[in-house]
């Protein structure tokens, strides 16, 4: 007779270690985007409900990139009410699968929760290769850095601007708006050097873009 209100509480206390950690009840916490070329803002949206018996209130949201704003449907949310956070991306001049997080916090909850964003922008040019080496005091040969638009895009490069002086440079058009070649040399080998090719570009459109090929003396 002594054990069953034991049992009891025990159950009871187990009920309790079970119970929900936070009211808002999302549909999901991850998202996947995998934008177009030449897309500049991509957007998404994490949808949640109340599933507790009070109104909550969001009290703060934060994205761990400037790129990145998110907005709430409302501030706060009555019990049952279904939300969501509005998500939009600037991607700039990004390329590759990279990861943004936002992270909400609400006035039922001391921790906040983590939306995870899962972005993957393809690549407009492929630089073969991306960077060329010469030998320190070995000779000074003219390379080159063959520039590859994607398939299905156009883009004319109209200049190539290098971050030093002590390297030499030329472009060469293989296929209008398709491949382009860059060469280049540096003045001397006697000395470390190093410099960026900035490789601008101008899409049909009309948006600008840049890319960057590298030298280096070492």
């Amino acid at each position: 007779m002594i054990s069953r209100p034991v049992f009891l509480a025990f159950t009871f206390l187990a009920g309790l270690a079970v119970a929900p950690a936070f009211a808002l009840d999302w549909k999901s916490t991850t998202a996947v985007i995998k934008s177009a070329p030449l897309q500049r803002i991509a957007e998404t949206a994490f949808e949640f409900s109340n599933a507790s018996s009070r109104p909550v209130a969001i009290l703060n949201i934060d994205t761990s990139c400037d790129c990145t704003e998110a907005t709430p449907s409302a501030q706060t949310f009555a019990p049952g009410a279904s939300g969501r956070i509005h998500v939009r991306f600037h991607f700039g001049d990004r390329t590759g699968q990279y990861e943004r997080t936002i992270t909400v916090l609400t006035d039922e909850a001391k921790e906040p929760v983590t939306l995870r964003v899962q972005l993957d922008v393809p690549e407009l040019a492929t630089l073969t290769p991306r960077s060329v080496d010469w030998k320190l005091n070995g000779p000074a040969w003219e390379k080159t850095v063959d520039i590859v638009i994607t398939d299905g895009l156009e883009l004319t490069v109209t200049s190539v601007l290098p971050t030093s002086g002590l390297f030499n440079h030329r472009l060469e058009t293989v296929q209008t708006g398709r491949h382009y070649r860059l060469y280049l040399s540096p003045q001397s080998t006697k000395e470390v050097s190093n410099a960026a090719f900035r490789i601008y570009a101008k899409a049909k459109d009309g948006q600008d873009l840049v890319f960057s090929a590298y030298g280096n003396v070492r």
